[in-house]
């Protein structure tokens, strides 16, 4: 019987240390930006100029919660970088449970999901920072915030924008490393 820390089963290497904290960054990192947006939406004053429009108008609460939904489910698939069910598809899982996934896999979705993070990050911290150092001429989330709400929005989207991709990087690295035959 395997060890729930994802041992593989063909290399019998458990997963580094540093792979699963990696892994517990990328998914931290993910949900912090969501407790902001669900703040957002419950009505907590965060200075948000366009939280209203998020909160009254139907299509964008889908959106809103859409984009949660997406966020949390890539950021806990990294997860299964580390434990067994990115090995091998959960028995309760209908048609497919308990067949192992192939190796290549999840490098390959991972990977393109973390060449999207970096592409949408680096695309947010341009277009934002731009606007902020005034090099460009747009709206950014900060307008109309005060310093507190301002702190609130950094500490929620900073680590997400920052942390995430690199985070996902390091564990697809661990993956490979672990699951690759010597």
């Amino acid at each position: 019987m395997r060890a729930r820390t994802g041992q593989d089963p063909t290399t019998g290497l458990p997963p580094q240390r540093w792979a699963r904290i990696a892994c517990w960054t990328a998914l931290i990192s993910a949900l912090a930006p969501v407790a902001w947006r669900i703040a957002m939406l419950c009505g907590v004053d965060l200075g948000f100029s366009q939280a209203e429009f998020f909160r009254s108008n139907a299509s964008a609460i889908a959106y809103v919660l859409g984009l949660e939904a997406i966020q949390v489910l890539a950021g806990t698939l990294g997860l299964g970088l580390i434990y067994p069910w990115g090995e091998r598809v959960p028995l309760w899982f209908p048609f497919l449970g308990g067949r192992e996934i192939p190796r290549g896999l999840p490098l390959v979705i991972g990977g393109v999901g973390n060449a999207l993070l970096y592409y949408i990050n680096a695309t947010l911290l341009i277009r934002v920072g731009s606007v902020w150092l005034g090099l460009a001429e747009g709206a950014t989330p900060s307008d109309g915030m005060n310093g507190w709400q301002l702190a609130v929005l950094v500490g929620a989207y900073a680590p997400m924008l920052t942390l995430w991709a690199p985070a996902l990087t390091v564990g697809l690295i661990g993956y490979w490393r672990r699951r690759t035959t010597r």
